[in-house]
């Protein structure tokens, strides 16, 4: 019976042990992280404006998301971080009909490409703990990639058949942004992370060009050039590895 209590005691012992040691990892300070998430891409300003003669208008809708980042601390809550992010926003095609002069019985369809925007960008980061909480802000700059999509719009005038097709571009860009990230420790080396970013660039795009088809012929317009403000708002959610701390007891 002794050595049974004995057997118990000593298991209870390393419960304990265990139980504490996995509580101290939870809890110890990591410097750094590399982290994914996915979400919304919600365009704001002229970005996703569909006003009639502004010729900025990009007419972009809501898309997706995708970011990596890495970071970390260098002096106590402030520290340097990366981060790359791919958007993907459907054009909104009813917009491209909106100057079209048509009557009832003309029929006309509208159809784009996304537009693509994808930023790589780096900054300094301030992370407040929370318990098993923190709030990272930050502050970036760097670069964006954003693709104009091709546009084609068909229909009628009466009896007249006609087609306009725009090309679009490639433009890269100086890119600006900030955001926020709620990050909820899960143990010792991951997180649970809720991001809100703001991005924008003012992209300028060349060599476009227009052409128009009727049943009577075609028209091509010489090249062109139109800059376009980008400014985009995206909430993601996803994970992050932690690593790297002070001391390592364990």
């Amino acid at each position: 019976m002794k050595k049974f209590y004995l057997t118990v005691l000593a298991a209870g012992m390393t419960t304990v042990s265990f139980c504490q040691k996995s509580f101290i990892l939870s809890h110890q300070d990591k410097k750094g992280f590399f982290a994914v998430s996915a979400g919304a891409s919600l365009p704001v300003g002229l970005f996703g404006s569909c006003a009639p003669g502004e010729e900025q208008a990009s007419m972009a809708g809501r898309g997706v998301s995708i970011n990596l980042s890495a970071g970390y601390r260098l002096i106590g809550p402030v520290g340097l971080m990366i981060k790359a992010e791919q958007h993907r926003n459907a054009l909104q095609t009813d917009a491209l009909l909106t100057n079209v002069y048509r009557s009832e019985q003309d029929v006309w369809t509208a159809k784009a490409d996304h537009w693509s925007v994808t930023t790589i960008m780096g900054g300094p980061y301030v992370s407040i703990p929370m318990g098993r909480f923190s709030l990272d802000a930050r502050l970036l700059a760097g670069r964006a990639m954003a693709v104009l999509p091709n546009t084609a719009i068909n229909g009628n005038i009466g009896d007249v058949n006609m087609s306009v097709q725009t090309t679009g571009s490639e433009s890269w860009a100086t890119a600006l942004g900030g955001g926020l990230s709620l990050k909820y420790r899960l143990g010792r080396s991951f997180s649970l992370n809720l991001n809100g970013d703001y991005t924008q660039a003012l992209c300028t795009f060349n060599n476009l060009t227009s052409k128009a088809k009727t049943t009577n012929g075609q028209s091509e317009s010489s090249y062109y050039s139109s800059n376009r403000p980008v400014s985009v708002v995206s909430v993601s959610a996803g994970v992050a590895i932690l690593f790297g701390n002070h001391y390592r007891p364990f």
